[in-house]
């Protein structure tokens, strides 16, 4: 079995982000750190350290989906000691987040030990929909709003939306949602700043086949 597959599996992080930690140096394999990329081990003989914990056996899967306020990073720690989703969770077995909301966005976090359910979420070719509830002012909102629907080019690339509906709009204020397929960094915010709007609350609601629902700002349920 692949290396970063094993972690994945172990609930470390996803196949991509074990890539990262085994180019750091962050992964021993019988006592020797290793950094190249592709090796294969056989979890019923070799030992696998990770920041000095042996990997014990996968623990059964699990997902949750939580309501991230505002102000909470969605990482497993954060160096500037502020709130993380993780600080939400149960103590066990150890989940992470699948791909990530900025800082001011809210809305639905997936977490899992599942590092191929992980990777399927977050992997551009799969193109699972992301559907996001947008409340911001614009000087022309009419204007603003049919920019983001012929689609926005940024400068990492063109963004096409796949749906956007109009839930209120009065004066310079608008609130609508949205549904693209992919997930670039802060991609909704920079995609209303190249239309006009200023954004003053953003939320995630939908990833694919999982629902934000009626979930309370920083609770969590299971998915079974």
């Amino acid at each position: 079995m692949r290396l970063n597959k094993y972690l994945a599996e172990n609930g470390v992080a996803s196949r991509r982000q074990a890539d990262e930690l085994i180019r750091q140096g962050k992964v021993k394999v019988n006592n020797v750190i290793v950094k190249e990329m592709g090796v294969k081990i056989d979890p019923d003989k070799d030992e696998v350290v990770y920041q000095g914990q042996k990997l014990e056996p996968k623990a059964k899967d699990i997902i949750y989906i939580f309501n991230k306020p505002k102000g909470v990073v969605t990482t497993v720690d954060d160096p500037e000691g502020r709130k993380t989703v993780i600080d939400f969770m149960p103590k066990g077995p150890r989940v992470y987040p699948c791909g990530r909301l900025d800082v001011e966005t809210m809305g639905l976090v997936i977490l899992t030990n599942n590092g191929e359910l992980c990777y399927q979420l977050t992997h551009p070719k799969f193109e699972h929909e992301k559907e996001y509830v947008v409340e911001g002012t614009s000087h022309s909102t009419e204007a603003a709003i049919k920019i983001l629907q012929a689609g926005v080019v940024l400068p990492d690339g063109p963004v096409k939306i796949h749906s956007l509906n109009i839930i209120k709009r009065s004066g310079k204020k608008v609130k609508f949602n949205l549904v693209i397929h992919e997930g670039r960094n802060r991609i909704v915010r920079r995609m209303c700043a190249k239309a006009g709007i200023e954004v003053i609350n953003l939320t995630r609601i939908r990833v694919g086949k999982y629902e934000l629902g009626d979930l309370a700002p920083g609770e969590y349920k299971v998915i079974e």
